[in-house]
Formats: C-alpha cells, structure tokens, sequence
C-alpha cells in the first residue's frame, strides 16, 4: 500500500465528529478510533514498529473502567472511589499520549516527513490534543492528496 491509499484509509471522519461522539460517549470512542487507526497504520508497518494491541487493549480497558466509575460517580451520593477515579484516569490519560506519540512517529516515518514538510505530524500538537491532532493533520494530508496543489508524499 503506498502513502496516499495509507492516508486516504486513516480518514474517517471530521475532527469536530471525532470530539463529539468522545464527549458523548465519556471518552470510549476514542478508545475505538485509535483501535481502527492503529490497526490500519500496523498493516503498513513491520514487525518492530507496529504499534501494541497491549497498549490499545490497555486503552480500551482504562476507557471503560473510566466511564463505569465516572457513572457511579455522578450518581452515587458517597464517593468512596475518587482516589480511584482520578488515578485511572490520569493513567487513561497517560496512555492516550503514548499512543498519540506512537502513532504521531510512525506516520512521520511512513511519509518520510520532516519537520519542515507540511505533512510533518508536530509534537506540541500531537501532545495538547492526541488522537485529535491526529485526525486533524489525516484530513488535512486528503486535502492536499485531493487537491490540485497535492504534496508529494515519498514512499520510502
């Protein structure tokens, strides 16, 4: 699969889309985004630097988890679980970040980007909003795939 098919398979949706149905759901559809993209990014990738399905399965576990004690949380008058609450979910947290930087490196490394190329995939970015950024800067590289100014994206 070259650059440009690999892209045009990590599109999904709109990154307003992506931040609704995370908000609505308490955070477990970006469990199953990431699932999806990592799943389409280790199809491209070799052995050592396919992304985890511990570290997704990690994820899927610390979402769910999550939004069970958020839901008891609101409506069980004694909180007896907050402790718990906010460690899994700095934990969660933490491991949405890891992957964002996995995920945020192997696409670099697949478009053989540089961080003077438009479709460099950025670090400050890549850490303020995750799998956010990361659906942000997919859609931007089908635009400018799709446009008549496209970017040359160099097989490696």
């Amino acid at each position: 699969m070259n650059n440009e098919e690999l892209v045009g398979q990590l599109k999904s949706q709109s990154t307003l889309r992506l931040f609704l149905l995370t908000l609505i759901t308490l955070g477990i559809y970006s469990a199953h985004y990431i699932h999806r993209q990592t799943k389409i990014m280790n199809h491209s990738l070799d052995g050592e630097h396919k992304i985890s399905e511990g570290l997704v399965k990690f994820i899927f576990v610390f979402a769910y988890v999550s939004v069970i004690l958020t839901i008891q949380y609101l409506f069980v008058p004694e909180r007896p679980t907050e402790p718990v609450h906010d460690l899994v979910d700095l934990i969660w947290g933490i491991l949405i970040v890891i992957w964002a930087f996995k995920a945020r490196n192997r696409m670099n490394m697949l478009l053989s980007a540089s961080n003077d190329q438009p479709h460099w995939f950025h670090g400050l970015w890549t850490f303020l909003f995750t799998n956010l950024y990361f659906n942000f800067k997919i859609n931007k590289l089908n635009e400018m795939i799709n446009s008549a100014d496209s970017i040359n994206i160099q097989t490696p």
